[in-house]
Formats: structure tokens, C-alpha cells, sequence
């Protein structure tokens, strides 16, 4: 019976991980992450056939352990974004700015599922329109969210929740075809379990 690995691969993407939290993306090397763990480059080989293939099952792990959460509403999920990129900007760049191949998604959203029923249920809009919604608001997020991990600007708790607010009321009109502000305070009462 061959002995058992010392090192296994979960152990090697949490320390590429804390490479790049530590050091930046531009850190991660099989001799930084080998560094973390404190051994020789060996093991990284016998899990990875190279830096490429580590990277992109390191995508994966990041989003799984990060991003993937059970959020009670809609707004919810834009404040843990967005959290996420004020509290791990090195782990939001390696995501969301990295080199992307034509036929990659452009926006990685381990929530979306949850999130789109949601929308559907809450507005009675057919799935494909949520989606639709949702993804504009994913923009906007996307937006807000490299302005805070790059520095750009520092964005408060409570202009991040009225930005959002804001936007919201703006896809909410065009999206259920508002015409006025006692329709729109319809639809806001409607759909309050959304945006609390």
C-alpha cells in the first residue's frame, strides 16, 4: 500500500490562497506556494501538471470558500460582494480582473440560481427577464466592487446600501414598466423582502 500523501491538494489551493492574500496575485509562484506550506515543490507537482491548471482549480476553490453563500435577500448578496472586495481586494483581483478566455464567462456568480428565483418569485417576472435584471445589477456591483478592492474610491456602508437602493428603483422601473412613483412604492412594498 503506497504511504499516504502528506500534502494533499486542498492544503495546497488554501495555500495559494494565502499566498495571494498575503502577496498579491503577481506572488503566485510554485515556490511561494511551496513556501506557505513549507516543503519542497514536489508536492505541487504531483497535484498540478503546472501553474496554469493550479490557477484555474484555484478559481473554483476561491469562489466555493468565499463567495458561495446562503444570503436571506437580494440586497444581501450585493453587500457580501462588495464586502468582499473592500476585505479581500488580492482575492477579488485574482477572480474578477484576471486575463479571461473568449469563452469564459464574463462574471462569476456562485449565488446566480438563487439569486434569479428570487427575482422571479418576488417581481412575477418570467425567469429569463430576472435573469436579465440580474445581470445589469451584477454590472453595477461588478463596478462598485473593483472601485473599492483597487483603492479607487472608499465607499461607505451607507452610500454602498442607498447606491444600491438607488439602482435597484432604476431597473425596478424599466424592468416592470413604471410609470409613476405610486407604482414604483407598489413594487419596492412588494418586493421589501428583497431590499431590507
Amino acid at each position: 500500500m503506497p504511504p499516504k500523501k502528506k500534502i494533499q491538494k486542498n492544503d495546497i489551493l488554501a495555500a495559494a490562497t494565502q499566498t495571494i492574500r498575503k502577496k498579491g496575485t503577481a506572488a503566485l509562484t510554485v515556490r511561494n506556494i511551496a513556501a506557505e506550506l513549507n516543503c519542497s515543490t514536489q508536492p505541487l507537482y504531483s497535484e498540478f501538471q503546472n501553474l496554469e491548471q493550479l490557477r484555474q482549480e484555484l478559481v473554483v476553490y476561491i469562489r466555493d470558500h468565499y463567495l458561495r453563500v446562503q444570503c436571506s435577500n437580494y440586497k444581501e448578496f450585493a453587500r457580501w460582494f462588495l464586502r468582499f472586495a473592500g476585505e479581500e481586494p488580492e482575492l477579488f483581483r485574482f477572480i474578477y480582473l484576471r486575463p479571461r478566455a473568449p469563452e469564459e464567462r464574463l462574471l462569476d456568480d456562485a449565488n446566480c440560481e438563487q439569486t434569479v428565483h428570487q427575482l422571479a418569485r418576488s417581481l412575477e417576472m418570467e425567469r429569463a427577464q430576472a435573469w436579465q435584471m440580474h445581470q445589469r445589477m451584477q454590472y453595477h456591483c461588478y463596478g462598485l466592487g473593483v472601485m473599492i478592492a483597487t483603492g479607487y474610491r472608499r465607499i461607505s456602508q451607507q452610500e454602498i446600501d442607498d447606491e444600491l437602493t438607488e439602482f435597484y428603483c432604476i431597473m425596478l422601473r424599466h424592468y416592470k414598466q413604471i410609470a409613476t412613483d405610486q407604482e414604483l412604492a407598489y413594487w419596492l412594498h412588494r418586493s421589501r423582502n428583497l431590499m431590507s
